[in-house]
């Protein structure tokens, strides 16, 4: 089993660490990582597309046109990298039309793409290998009692995303559960963390982020675990900021799912790079006497 890794840009230019952790799981579950060359950005969701939807299809069909399906196709460690790749895929073989413009201009590249890339988030391929991470569970996630955010992009436009429900989801809660971990709900579950507004308003999105964050306090959770950089980046930079900003210090951890899952796996935590967090985890390890 195998597939080509999209890393996306975030990841390996903001948060290596996440793309380690993920690399690690990956290799202990015996799944196969291919790094292909050219990739470049999705691109973003939540930019380009907004701009020029033509050029948005055909950035992202270059991508996909990379992977040779020798695999089962692409896995990408980003939520949005996910949505734009599997929106592509969608827009492009719904239009004829469309597809053909954007392969007349990938020949001038001296490429083309058909539309059968299969794309799939990480946490999908987690999922799909939950039998094969319960045989290699070494250090039950005792004591853990996770918040769980979904966030946007992994669930939506359900119509092409077509991996769990957008209203009740349940996938990265019973992974959470698979590890030993609890599984904690909370009143703003399913709410948009606030990072796409940040460039925007500022102040809403750290008003977003709060609302979240207080929340999963009320909750009784003692960690949070999410699956998208964008998500990561606004969970776990931003409660310093509500400090500085409003005086309220959350410390809340914040954790990959393949942080999470790298734990109970016992793969080495000083090879997991959680120091690079800026709301460490260690308080949190010494409560629940996680060795």
């Amino acid at each position: 089993m195998g597939y080509d890794l999209f890393l996306g840009c975030v990841i390996p230019a903001r948060l290596p660490f996440l793309e380690a952790s993920s690399r690690k799981v990956f290799e202990k579950l015996g799944i196969e990582l291919k790094d292909v060359d050219g990739f470049s950005c999705c691109p973003d969701p939540t930019g380009i597309e907004q701009i020029d939807h033509k050029t948005w299809l055909t950035l992202g069909a270059r991508n996909l046109s990379l992977s040779r399906n020798s695999n089962g196709g692409i896995v990408s460690f980003c939520s949005g990298c996910v949505e734009t790749l599997k929106g592509v895929n969608y827009f492009l073989n719904k239009d004829k039309k469309t597809k053909e413009e954007v392969n007349k201009d990938l020949k001038k590249i001296g490429g083309s793409y058909d539309g059968n890339t299969n794309v799939k988030h990480f946490a999908q391929v987690l999922y799909e290998n939950l039998d094969k991470i319960r045989e290699n569970i070494t250090h039950p996630l005792d004591g853990f009692k996770v918040a769980v955010h979904y966030g946007c992009h992994y669930l939506r436009p359900s119509e092409y995303i077509q991996w769990d429900d957008p209203f009740e989801p349940k996938t990265i809660d019973e992974i959470v559960r698979v590890l030993g971990a609890e599984s904690i709900d909370y009143e703003l579950k399913l709410e948009c963390c606030g990072n796409p507004v940040e460039k925007s308003d500022k102040e809403l999105s750290l008003l977003m982020i709060k609302n979240k964050l207080q929340s999963i306090q009320d909750s009784g959770a003692n960690c949070v675990a999410l699956v998208c950089p964008a998500c990561y980046q606004q969970f776990d930079f931003n409660q310093r900021e509500l400090s500085k900003e409003e005086g309220i210090d959350f410390d809340i951890p914040v954790f990959y799912l393949s942080e999470l899952v790298a734990l109970a796996l016992g793969i080495d935590r000083g090879d997991l790079g959680l120091n690079f967090h800026r709301i460490k985890p260690k308080s949190l390890f010494e409560i629940v006497h996680f060795a």
